[in-house]
């Protein structure tokens, strides 16, 4: 899920967006095939988007969508945002058990095996040779 300062912007980003182009949450939900339930309780603020569902609902309105406004609300989803560092620290952030000393020593682990893994993997490449 993204987190709720994102989410408040998303959704009010969504319904400048739908009002703008007289969109209804039904032909929203058509084209982006998400069910028509599910987008009415997040444009009310009443269920928080996972990142998948919020990129569905935002490439239906991006397609008709004046470009500069849409890079302003929508940076955190370009392709550079969504690598893996990231969406790990995302879905850690999402587990509500977690609090943020838990996350960051996961995130630790997670960025040290990153770090000595290809390290690994080569010096295990070379041994060989």
């Amino acid at each position: 899920m993204i987190d709720e300062g994102n989410e408040v912007q998303f959704r009010d980003w969504l319904t400048l967006q739908l009002r703008a182009r007289r969109m209804s949450l039904r032909q929203l939900a058509h084209r982006s095939g998400v069910n028509v339930s599910t987008v009415s309780r997040i444009v009310r603020g009443e269920r928080r988007p996972t990142l998948r569902t919020a990129v569905r609902l935002a490439r239906v309105v991006r397609d008709t969508a004046d470009e500069s406004s849409a890079t302003r609300f929508f940076g955190s989803l370009t392709p550079e945002s969504l690598d893996p560092v990231r969406e790990v620290e995302r879905a850690l952030r999402a587990d509500g058990q977690l609090d943020d000393n838990d996350v960051r020593r996961v995130m630790q682990v997670y960025l040290q095996t990153r770090r000595v893994v290809p390290e690994a993997v080569t010096g295990a490449g070379r041994a060989a040779d």
